[in-house]
């Protein structure tokens, strides 16, 4: 038995045997599992295990924080136990998502938009990237602007937030219960040329003599998910009251009948008014505030995303970059992340504990290259509280440096090298970004190697 099977062999008896485990997934550094029985897990086995990094653990729901070979780990499981995705169907008929989030309202719903937009952030960043290459290559003059090659790569980038109402409306289906494929119909039906020609925002339509005030779905984010919500009630009700033989046919085409023009009339307009109210509350603390708004989220917005509520954030996020063009606090926001490169950089160097070091090693290295940082999160700072300190300072330090040159973002993207392009997008800002970056890994080292020299005299002494 090698050390992967000996490593994938402890996480399944620590979780009580492959038998209890109901769902199984996993990210670009995560595990993400439910149990049939929580009372079999053994935490303090997972926790005290070398090669876990960390484990969060909430609502019946966990997450063992593995790092990058996190896809490799998940197959040597799946060799043993066989696919998950019958089990968790045998353990509900109706719930075609994953088991529903027990727990506060907040929490259920963090789970929800989490399930939601999960899918889409690694083909999101990936379109930042292939809008920031074509940017520097039309800048540079080796592609010339509307060229057939221009407008391919374009509508590569463009294609997910441009369609978004579709895809989003497949994983709200999904998440809340209902038909994603009916779900997704929806969206398209939305974003029919010929439909689209007449949603021009603003203007005073009707349907059936019903006037509407009509708003352009492509780009939105919002008004589809709200939209998909109530579907998935009326799909239970037409299924609950309509007899079995009929619901085959007459389930999608009630659903798509009624929920389309719902969508118009009553969905999209109240859709519209929350992301104009958001944007409106955005543009409240940017006009004047881009200094303070870049501080803050340079500084804290890392810890937004350990507590998972950046799933609250990132919606009205990618909503003023769709709608805008340009946005701020995702460049700001993503200090933390170099802050922390920073401190996995002089842990490597200054640190004496030889297991720490490894793991600083290789956060540092998938920091740098992609901008995954939950390797250095919570194998390096959750274990040392006081790097938290190193944390909050570089990363305030790149969100200053963005606030006083008003650094923005043209396209969502990671942080890292695989990133840059899409930052390159903003040219205008870009040499800043890059000092931003540099000024929080540099404060963030900085700040670690005093701490690791503090701690190294207290231990003389």
């Amino acid at each position: 038995m090698n050390d992967r099977e000996q490593f994938v062999n402890e996480i399944l008896a620590a979780l009580g045997g492959e038998e209890n485990v109901l769902t199984m997934t996993h990210c670009a550094t995560r595990l993400r599992f439910s149990l049939r029985d929580n009372t079999k897990l053994d935490l303090d086995t997972l926790e005290a295990n070398s090669k876990i990094l960390g484990v969060v653990a909430k609502n019946g729901n966990y997450q063992l924080i593995i790092g990058t070979n996190v896809a490799q780990v998940y197959k040597e499981i799946i060799d043993i136990t066989g696919p998950f995705s019958s089990q968790a169907t045998e353990a509900s008929d109706q719930d075609q998502s994953e088991p529903k989030s027990k727990g506060n309202i907040l929490d259920r719903f963090l789970s929800t938009i989490s399930s939601i937009f999960t899918p889409y952030i690694p083909v999101l960043a990936t379109s930042g990237i292939i809008l920031g290459l074509i940017a520097l290559a039309e800048n540079f003059g080796w592609l010339a602007e509307n060229s057939p090659t221009s407008i391919t790569l374009n509508a590569t980038g463009n294609a997910l937030l441009f369609f978004f109402p579709i895809l989003l409306a497949f994983t709200a289906a999904s998440r809340f219960g209902a038909n994603p494929y009916i779900g997704a119909t929806i969206g398209a039906a939305l974003m029919h040329p010929d439909l689209s020609a007449i949603l021009v925002s603003g203007e005073k339509l009707d349907f059936l003599g019903v006037p509407y005030i009509a708003m352009n779905f492509g780009n939105t984010v919002i008004p589809i998910v709200i939209a998909i919500w109530a579907f998935s009630y009326l799909e239970k009700g037409l299924k609950k009251y309509l007899p079995r033989p009929l619901q085959f046919t007459l389930v999608p085409f009630l659903s798509l009948s009624i929920m389309v023009p719902l969508c118009l009339l009553v969905f999209g307009p109240i859709g519209n008014m929350l992301a104009t109210g958001i944007a409106n509350i955005y543009l409240f603390f940017v006009e004047g505030n881009v200094l303070l708004l870049s501080l803050f989220f340079g500084a804290f917005f890392i810890f937004v995303i350990m507590l998972g509520l950046h799933w609250v954030i990132l919606p009205i996020q990618l909503q003023i970059l769709s709608e805008q063009g340009f946005e701020y606090s995702l460049a700001a926001g993503g200090m933390g992340g170099y802050a922390l490169l920073g401190i996995s950089l002089a842990v490597l160097v200054f640190n004496k504990d030889k297991k720490l070091k490894e793991v600083a090693g290789s956060s540092a290295f998938v920091n740098l290259i992609s901008g995954i940082t939950e390797p250095a999160l919570y194998g390096i700072c959750l274990k040392s509280k006081h790097y938290f300190i190193s944390l909050i300072l570089g990363g305030a330090a790149g969100g200053l440096v963005c606030g006083l040159f008003q650094v923005y973002v043209k396209a969502f993207a990671f942080g890292g090298i695989l990133g840059l392009p899409a930052f390159a997008a903003a040219t205008e800002v870009f040499p800043f970004y890059l000092l931003s970056v540099f000024s929080s890994i540099a404060v963030g080292f900085i700040v670690t190697f005093l701490i690791e020299k503090s701690r190294k005299k207290r231990s003389i002494t």
